[in-house]
């Protein structure tokens, strides 16, 4: 009986892992998304970066008030895609965060499933070896009262 009980834990066992399965997989994209918007956030600084300097040698030379203007205002746009690109990368990884939680979640959950699932197969195992025992008892004193009579 208790075997029956071990197996009907069986479907809750696999939908966990399935659960767990899809939270890391879900995970792993967001990770990938985080890893991206780095990478465009280095871009986006080593353009700006970039830029500076090459404004910088140039204003050495000649550079002319609507020059200047025009630098300005490009680089606060970039200053601009670039907070935007740092508050994108910040609530990308809040939701890892939030995701890594959930995972812990349903892993417990998955593993208390399996501890019930040993806990019940092992008594059920202790169960069928006790009456076993207990057949090879009686079995064994039928035998010895045979061999008295």
């Amino acid at each position: 009986m208790s075997r029956e009980r071990a197996k009907r834990i069986q479907p809750l066992i696999h939908i966990a892992q399935n659960a767990v399965n899809e939270a890391l997989s879900y995970i792993g994209i967001l990770q990938q998304k985080l890893n991206s918007e780095q990478e465009k956030s280095q871009t986006l600084a080593g353009y700006q970066h970039d830029y500076r300097e090459n404004f910088k040698s140039q204003a050495s030379v000649n550079v002319s008030g609507l020059q200047i203007q025009q630098f300005e205002s490009f680089m606060l746009q970039i200053d601009q895609a670039i907070s935007q690109q740092a508050q994108h990368i910040k609530q990308i990884e809040q939701q890892l965060e939030k995701a890594r939680g959930i995972y812990q979640t349903l892993n417990q959950k998955l593993k208390s499933y399996e501890k019930l699932e040993n806990r019940l197969t092992d008594q059920a195992q202790a169960s069928e070896n006790q009456q076993l025992q207990k057949f090879l008892d009686e079995i064994g004193a039928q035998l010895h009262r045979l061999h008295i009579s």
